[in-house]
């Protein structure tokens, strides 16, 4: 098999697996996840290899960040479960890397064709399990009573009923962020003439949208939609024009936090949630004390929250459901990196998004609408990680990490296609 055709499916393959790891696990387990995980990072590691990569290239900024997480281990409060977490991380990173050696419309296909068809895996799965199941689905690893909480469900099936639709990774939340994934690639493509069936691709993340109901990924594409009114205008005019389009933008958009903030209580009342956010309050506060114990170097990086790793076992404790994240990003890098992995935290993203912004100002004008697509995305996840930790795992930060390699790629895999369009990617 070509070498550029085998790397596309085992991108195919992690493109999958990072943005529904939720559904992997609820097949098979824990146990049998972390063997197909480490069998795919094997791979991953091989083809670097074969690519000849330059890993004394990298970012600094990448780099910091993974050193923090594994030197984090000497003091952890798990030290063993924190080495595993930075091996996840390393194997994270390496993905990215491989998936950044490909061309940059072959990257767009891969992750344009995995979405929608997650989106059409859901809408499936969630039609076989009203028709057909006719009852909640729980993990088909689990032994929960069927009376259990909804939060456990697989799939509630209640997508004929009006209730919000958990798709098949098992959480709205998620199923809402690829379909924004799916829906800024797909828009963009669509300006840049690639898709002759454009409507049914931008549609059908909408309707995905719609049917999880997820307030995190609503004020995301809120923001998307934004940026992507201040990209248009900066194509179409420039100059003076645009400065006041931008002026405007800034304008409205403080007056609308003020009016969010003075009328927290009916905004969250409108959106379903309570106005602690579902409990997102409580948690910040015990994430922040346990923080607190540690402030400058934090109790151990572990990514991922362990339900059996004390005390992530019921940090997260919620109305009787444990919850594996802070629901903030920058509040779980505190957490767990201290002041330190805040800072390296940040020069990540301030690496991403200088990246991407160069990639959109130097693009020719026939390619900006797909060279756009990273800094939505960019500001996408950005918005996401305000509310969920999950932009720090799994495909969020495989994209966080092909941002921040930027032009260096040609550096880091020298024998790798060149790319055809980005050079935040190539």
């Amino acid at each position: 098999m070509p070498g550029q055709r085998r790397r596309t499916i085992l991108a195919t393959w992690i493109v999958a697996n990072a943005a529904c790891g939720d559904a992997v696990r609820n097949v098979i387990g824990y146990p049998a996840w972390a063997g197909v995980v480490l069998a795919t990072f094997v791979w991953v590691a091989v083809e670097l290899v074969l690519l000849r990569v330059r890993l004394w290239r990298m970012p600094v900024a990448v780099v910091a960040f993974a050193a923090m997480a594994l030197a984090s281990a000497i003091w952890a409060i798990a030290p063993g479960w924190s080495l595993v977490g930075s091996v996840i991380l390393f194997g994270t990173i390496a993905s990215a890397l491989l998936i950044a050696s490909l061309p940059y419309r072959v990257i767009l296909d891969v992750t344009h064709w995995t979405m929608q068809g997650l989106l059409i895996a859901s809408f499936l799965f969630e039609a076989f399990v009203a028709l057909v199941l006719r009852q909640p689905l729980f993990p088909l690893w689990s032994d929960y009573p069927p009376d259990a909480s909804g939060e456990l469900h697989w799939s509630s099936g209640l997508i004929f009923e009006g209730g919000r639709v958990q798709g098949i990774m098992g959480n709205a939340n998620l199923l809402g962020m690829v379909a924004l994934i799916a829906l800024v690639i797909a828009g963009c493509r669509a300006a840049a003439g690639l898709d002759r069936w454009w409507p049914l691709w931008v549609a059908l993340p909408i309707l995905a949208q719609l049917v999880t109901r997820s307030a995190t990924v609503l004020f995301a594409t809120a923001m998307v939609a934004v940026l992507t009114l201040l990209v248009v205008s900066w194509v179409q005019w420039r100059g003076a024009v645009f400065y006041r389009i931008f002026g405007i933008a800034v304008a409205v958009g403080l007056v609308c936090i003020g009016v969010i903030v003075a009328n927290w209580p009916l905004v969250t009342d409108f959106l379903g949630r309570d106005a602690d956010m579902t409990g997102r309050f409580d948690i910040w506060g015990r994430v922040i004390d346990l923080g607190l114990t540690s402030p400058v170097v934090g109790v151990g990086y572990l990514g991922y929250w362990l339900p059996w790793v004390p005390p992530f076992d019921a940090l997260g404790e919620m109305h009787g459901m444990v919850y594996l994240q802070a629901h903030n990003v920058w509040l779980d890098v505190f957490m767990q990196l201290g002041i330190v992995g805040v800072l390296l935290w940040g020069g990540l993203q301030y690496r991403a998004v200088t990246n991407t912004l160069g990639a959109l100002y130097r693009s020719p004008v026939g390619e900006r609408a797909l060279n756009a697509i990273p800094l939505l995305l960019w500001v996408a996840l950005f918005v996401q990680g305000l509310a969920e930790s999950r932009p720090w795992i799994e495909f969020g930060m495989m994209l966080l990490v092909i941002f921040a390699i930027g032009p260096l790629r040609k550096q880091i895999a020298p024998s790798a296609p060149r790319t055809e369009a980005m050079t935040t990617i190539g």
